[in-house]
């Protein structure tokens, strides 16, 4: 008896779970590691009370009314807390335009209307990627004497901001903000394993 055409889809619909769950199991070996490295590199430093020459806070998101998203209001106020806890003496905000607002000049009215004064606010407003944070920071961090610097980020980001800070000749120590929960951050942990490899490579700005 001939029923080829019907054991062809059940065949098919194998194999693609077969395939699937390759994908996962390959996903899973994958990211394993890179979340464990991850997780270990931004790991809090500030246990002990550190104190450094500045607070470090890179840019996020922006809303159109000039507001910052949640995940750069986290730093902020994680910032801020440092800040009034006077762990240090200025606070920098990292981040170029992005549309019709320029994030570093967003982040600093948002800390001045919390009490900052404009004195303590260092900005720069020209990257538009976490090397260039670092990069173009760091020349105007050391004009002020700064040689190190309290990192805040989500955790998942901040081993990227650390090394690229200590490339730009700055010392760091992790601090970081809240971030989203599991599983939403998982994209951003996915998103962090490539980029580690590609700002070795020096291209992660091109995928930012």
């Amino acid at each position: 008896m001939y029923d080829g055409p019907m054991t062809r889809p059940k065949a098919h619909r194998r194999r693609a779970k077969r395939l699937i769950v390759s994908l996962l199991v390959v996903t899973l070996l994958w990211l394993a590691p890179s979340v464990a490295a991850l997780y270990l590199l931004g790991a809090d430093e500030t246990g002990d009370g550190s104190r450094a020459d500045c607070i470090f806070v890179p840019g996020m998101a922006v809303y159109d009314e000039r507001k910052p998203g949640l995940g750069l209001q986290a730093r902020l106020e994680r910032a801020l807390a440092l800040w009034q806890e006077r762990r240090a003496p200025l606070i920098v905000v990292s981040g170029g335009s992005k549309g019709d607002f320029n994030e570093s000049e967003v982040m600093a009215q948002w800390l001045r209307a919390r009490g900052v004064p404009s004195e303590a606010i260092i900005q720069e407003s020209r990257s538009r990627s976490t090397r260039e944070n670092a990069t173009f920071s760091a020349p105007l961090m050391q004009a002020r004497g700064i040689r190190s610097a309290l990192i805040v980020s989500q955790w998942f980001h901040l081993p990227r901001v650390r090394i690229a800070l200590r490339d730009a000749g700055i010392e760091t120590v992790n601090v970081p903000c809240q971030g989203p929960p599991w599983p939403a951050a998982l994209p951003h942990v996915a998103r962090e394993s490539l980029l580690m490899p590609l700002h070795a490579a020096g291209i992660d700005r091109w995928f930012e």
